[in-house]
């Protein structure tokens, strides 16, 4: 498994601008260099989010996290 625990809590909160304890992570699914999972706040916002990962012999690299709110379509923060 490329993608730890604490690796997909710390990029989730990055992504979302909340604290690590301000949300949990269900339904992770790892699918290759892929893992993707979904995010309740505690406001009960829902998001779907995905991150990558890789070890090679340099170690372990894991994205940032991308989420997208569930109901709403996914949009390229770059064109914001």
């Amino acid at each position: 498994m490329a993608v730890t625990d604490e690796a997909i809590v710390e990029r989730t909160a990055f992504a979302l601008g909340l604290a690590k304890g301000d949300f949990t992570v269900s339904n992770r699914v790892d699918d290759g260099t892929t893992t993707r999972y979904s995010v309740r706040t505690k406001t009960g916002q829902d998001f779907n989010c995905f991150v990558g990962g890789s070890i090679s012999v340099t170690g372990r690299t894991v994205s940032e996290a991308i989420c997208t709110k569930k109901g709403e379509v996914a949009r390229n923060p770059l064109l914001r």
